[in-house]
This record gives C-alpha cells, structure tokens and sequence, in this order.
C-alpha cells in the first residue's frame, strides 16, 4: 500500500513515524525545541522578566503591564498544555504492518485486524478561540477505545478532514469493510 500521503499528513501534524521495509511506525514524538522555545519558554522568561525589572526599579504595576504579564505567561502555559497534550496522544507505538495494526502502551501489546475491529471513531473539539484538537480512536470488538492520533489545527475543516482521511485509511489497511466513519 502507497503510504507517501499517510507519511506527508503525519509530517503535516508534526507526529512522529518512520517507515521501516513498508511498515509505518508512528509514536515516541520527539520535542520540537523550536516550538519549545518559541511559544513556551520565551513568554514564561519574557513575563518573569518584566515583573524582575519592576520590582528591582521600584516601579508601579500599571494595568496593560499587569495584563502583559498575565498574556505572556497564560501564552506559555497554554502552549505547553498543548504540547504535553499531543505527545501523550501519540505516544504509544502504533505499527502498521500488512493487514494489521499494533498498538504497544503501558497496559501491553494488542493486535488488530478486521475480526476484532469493530470500527474508528474521531472527533474535534473547540479547545481555544482559534484552535481545534482532533482525536482518532480504534473501536475493537469488546468496545475499547484505542487512541492511534492525536493533533490540533486552527480550522476544524481541516481536522475532522484529515481525521476522516485517517479514519478510512486505516480501514483499508486492515481490510475493514468501509462503512461511514464515525463524527462523535
């Protein structure tokens, strides 16, 4: 199975994968330091540098400075959430091998196929004012949810677009007949 555009959605999202002899691997996500940086520890360091500074000169906390403050550092704050979010979204190892998928967490190693599929699930959720965080889940026969992705966006449209497209990928992967994959 061609899996250039698995591969380019997954790099689009940031997720972390390799493909290893045709088997995509996707999980253990790697920090990205940039946005580490960027939108996390630079405001925290910004906000406690500011109140630093007026403290040591004495000088009064007038309100758009106060309001500066709370921003910068709610904006780091905010964004490490996300970040901490997504790496526990997917960090459990998912391997898609021929015809089946492997999900490896902390509660041990299952494997899926189309007899202990029931079906995939997804949906997106509002999480702040320009922001959407998409959720893919694996329905298995007993009715336990498995979280293969996870991911935010700032258009729903384009959330619950790619997590459909997740969603009917991986349902041809297993061989799962394809029925209308599940919005909740």
């Amino acid at each position: 199975m061609n899996t250039s555009i698995l591969e380019s959605k997954l790099k689009r999202h940031k997720i972390s994968y390799s493909n290893e002899n045709g088997k995509i691997i996707i999980g253990k996500s790697k920090t990205d330091y940039g946005t580490l940086i960027g939108l996390v520890i630079l405001p925290i360091v910004a906000a406690l540098g500011i109140c630093l500074f007026m403290l040591i000169n004495n000088a009064e906390f007038r309100g758009k400075i106060i309001a500066g403050i709370i921003f910068l550092f709610g904006t780091g704050f905010f964004s490490y959430s996300r970040i901490r979010s997504k790496k526990q979204s997917n960090d459990n190892l998912k391997k898609l091998e021929h015809k089946v998928i492997k999900i490896k967490n902390d509660f041990g190693e299952y494997i899926f196929d189309s007899r202990n599929i029931k079906d995939f699930e997804y949906f997106a959720e509002q999480i702040a004012e320009e922001t959407y965080e998409g959720n893919l889940y694996l329905i298995d026969t007993e009715e336990r949810k498995h979280q293969i992705l996870g991911f935010d966006d700032e258009n729903e449209k384009y959330v619950l677009n790619d997590l459909k497209w997740f969603s009917e990928y991986l349902m041809n992967h297993v061989g799962l007949k394809i029925t209308v994959a599940k919005n909740v």
